[in-house]
């Protein structure tokens, strides 16, 4: 399986919500994953048509540390950030739309990212 499985992940986005994660905090496993699949040489695939999977590397942790507001406590700003990422790459590439997403993956060691996502989620 290992000389086989390939996975790809998408270049868009830019520091610090995407393509990094906190790695010394009660939820590093987000950050050191992120940074496992940008570094990777043995699954990593640059080809995206070659690839099994399709990784989405935002970081929920830091959305949440860059972009919500502690008194407000809009969740909504968490929404808004990875349905905005899905748009612009179910718009460059057609892998997203093929699938309906069934093929992607993310990761998030926070729970929010479990509330009322599905509309995207649903099918990953």
């Amino acid at each position: 399986m290992e000389k086989l499985f390939r996975i790809f992940v998408y270049e868009e986005g830019e520091l610090p919500l995407f393509h990094n994660g906190a790695c010394k905090n009660i939820y590093s496993m987000e950050g050191l994953f992120i940074n496992f699949m940008e570094t990777d040489k043995r699954f990593r695939t640059r080809d995206p048509d070659s690839a099994h999977v399709y990784f989405l590397p935002f970081s929920v942790v830091m959305i949440l540390e860059y972009l919500f507001h502690p008194i407000i406590r809009d969740k909504a700003v968490l929404e808004r950030t990875i349905s905005d990422y899905v748009r612009i790459i179910s718009e460059r590439y057609p892998y997203w739309n093929r699938s309906l997403g069934a093929d992607h993956a993310m990761l998030s060691c926070h729970d929010w990212v479990s509330e009322g996502h599905y509309t995207y989620f649903g099918s990953t």
